[in-house]
């Protein structure tokens, strides 16, 4: 059973990468499944087996990449501390920086956003290590609010480094919460 688990991840991988590696050089409307699954090197069951869509297919692709960037660059729990979520911050910019070439691709074709709220799962897991806030909201706003500011910088060419780029986060975040502590 275990080759068998085995067998279908690397699939499932095949067609993350054929995905990501096309996107890079066309447009997402004129991918086929046929053309993906060549490209893989399986048969276009194994894409409806394991996905419903690209967008599906990009997501799983992200969250695949960002788990294994946390587990080659695992942090001390002690650096991430409530008072330091710049630090989470840099982190998750600096994935997105060294993997500048896919996030480009996924916002050439309008699915970035999409694929970042998706993966708060993923995500959400890094706030358990940084015991940053085990709030579903918190995190659910984070979530969204990170990943229009990634589409923008992303959008941007990624002018900013990402401790700058973490910093301008923060402080749009406070901002906001201080704006809506005046409202009430």
């Amino acid at each position: 059973m275990k080759s068998e688990i085995t067998l279908n991840e690397s699939v499932k991988e095949a067609i993350e990468i054929a995905l990501i590696k096309l996107l890079k050089k066309k447009d997402i409307n004129k991918i086929t499944v046929t053309e993906l699954c060549e490209t893989a090197g399986v048969g276009r069951s194994s894409f409806y087996r394991n996905f419903e869509n690209f967008e599906d297919v990009a997501v799983s692709y992200v969250n695949r990449i960002y788990g294994e960037y946390f587990k080659n660059n695992p942090v001390n729990p002690n650096a991430y501390k409530k008072s330091n979520f710049s630090f989470f911050l840099k982190q998750r910019f600096r994935f997105i920086k060294n993997h500048d070439d896919v996030f480009v691709a996924l916002r050439k074709n309008g699915i970035l956003y999409n694929v970042l709220v998706k993966m708060a799962p993923e995500v959400k897991k890094q706030f358990l290590v940084a015991d940053i806030d085990e709030s579903r909201y918190f995190s659910a706003m984070v979530m969204g609010f990170s990943a229009g500011v990634i589409e923008e910088w992303v959008a941007g060419g990624m002018r900013e480094s990402e401790e700058e780029v973490a910093q301008i986060t923060k402080a749009c975040l406070m901002g906001t919460v201080n704006n809506l502590k005046d409202a009430f």
